[in-house]
């Protein structure tokens, strides 16, 4: 950012765009290992759901057309949600993380304040931040993005926006459906 934001308190810039940190992300090449690890600290029932070019649209990867799948598994603990993602074919954020050696903590989800995907995409374009992936998955009902600044070693944010009354069913549960869904 070619402009220093002016401290406003001791909590505050007077520049904020980030909003609620709303979700953080693992990947990993085993998806019920991962799973397992947020479980055993009490975070789950876990929601995994299956995102390929069938039930997703507008896929990209690196500003290019692309076909990918992963595995992605949703669970809320208390204000947070935590997403376990394992993916599957194609290159992704998430291969090339796994190639290079990695697995765990990958991403956060920012809440942007609330304001429209569109709005959200071009305020962090316009800060510095490229666009690295994303499409509109749940068969195009949720666009998806991730960017992050030219630095690699600068955090990766992701923005999405769930439609209102948003509720899809998942594939499957770990470790196992609510009991109300029993």
């Amino acid at each position: 950012m070619s402009t220093t934001p002016k401290v406003v308190s001791a909590t505050e810039l007077d520049n904020p765009l980030i909003g609620d940190t709303i979700q953080v992300s693992v990947i990993t090449e085993d998806l019920h290992r991962g799973l397992d690890h947020l479980v055993t600290l009490g975070i789950g029932p876990f929601m995994a759901f299956e995102v390929n070019p069938q039930n997703a649209l507008e896929l990209t990867f690196e500003g290019e057309p692309a076909e990918f799948s992963m595995i992605l598994a949703f669970a809320t603990h208390q204000n947070m949600m935590w997403e376990v993602v394992q993916p599957l074919s194609g290159r992704t954020i998430y291969s090339d993380f796994l190639e290079a050696g990695h697995q765990g903590l990958h991403h956060v989800g920012i809440s942007c304040n609330g304001i429209p995907y569109e709005e959200r995409a071009a305020e962090l374009v316009r800060r510095g931040y490229r666009y690295m992936m994303g499409g509109r998955a749940f068969n195009g009902d949720v666009p998806f993005g991730y960017f992050q600044p030219q630095d690699p070693t600068a955090p990766i944010v992701e923005i999405f926006d769930f439609p209102e009354g948003f509720a899809p069913t998942p594939d499957f549960w770990y470790p196992t459906a609510p009991p109300e869904l029993g």
